[in-house]
């Protein structure tokens, strides 16, 4: 289910999953941003039903805006996970596939495939192949990933591994220019 959106600054890294500055703005913009964000984004905490992502056309518009007013280069992350809320349904634009990443469904967006994988932290996982984007391309790879680190906590030192909430996300990226929600 296509959940929402993530609002992360550019930095040219080779990673470009949900782990980022996120939400970059509501440090700039905390009067303006702060309230509607821990009202209506911030949730993954208080239910496991949600991912931390935006799907309300006002609030999006308005972080394009002021982002553009304050020249920061940013990228619009098109989230679908298997989580129940938010649910964004209706958009019109053609967004990018970019591959599938396996993280923390807010707060820091910790990511496994990140700091596991990209990081070359975990040998066992050199076995794993990732696209330019630093994701998994296919799911059934992914899926596999998920598995042996979940065998791996298991088996080795469990401390080795953060352990939290992660959720597979499949991730596309948006061009600004296309970004219209249907009437």
């Amino acid at each position: 289910m296509v959940n929402g959106v993530i609002f992360q600054k550019e930095d040219n890294k080779k990673y470009k999953g949900v782990e980022g500055y996120n939400w970059y703005l509501n440090d700039i913009y905390q009067e303006l941003l702060g309230d509607y964000f821990d009202e209506y984004i911030d949730k993954s905490w208080y239910s496991s039903n949600y991912v931390d992502v935006c799907n309300e056309e006002t609030f999006i518009n308005n972080y394009i805006v002021l982002s553009q007013k304050e020249h920061i280069k940013f990228r619009i992350l098109l989230c679908e996970t298997e989580r129940l809320y938010p649910r964004m349904e209706n958009y019109l634009y053609n967004p990018k596939f970019i591959g599938y990443d396996y993280a923390y469904a807010g707060g820091s967006y910790y990511s496994a495939v990140l700091n596991d994988i990209c990081s070359k932290r975990i040998k066992e996982f050199t076995i794993f192949t990732l696209n330019s984007y630093g994701l998994f391309e296919e799911l059934k790879d992914i899926n596999k990933f998920v598995e042996m680190r979940n065998q791996l906590i298991i088996h080795r030192n469990e401390n080795l591994f953060e352990k939290g909430d992660f959720l597979i996300y499949k991730l596309y990226e948006i061009n600004i220019s296309d970004f219209k929600f249907c009437k």
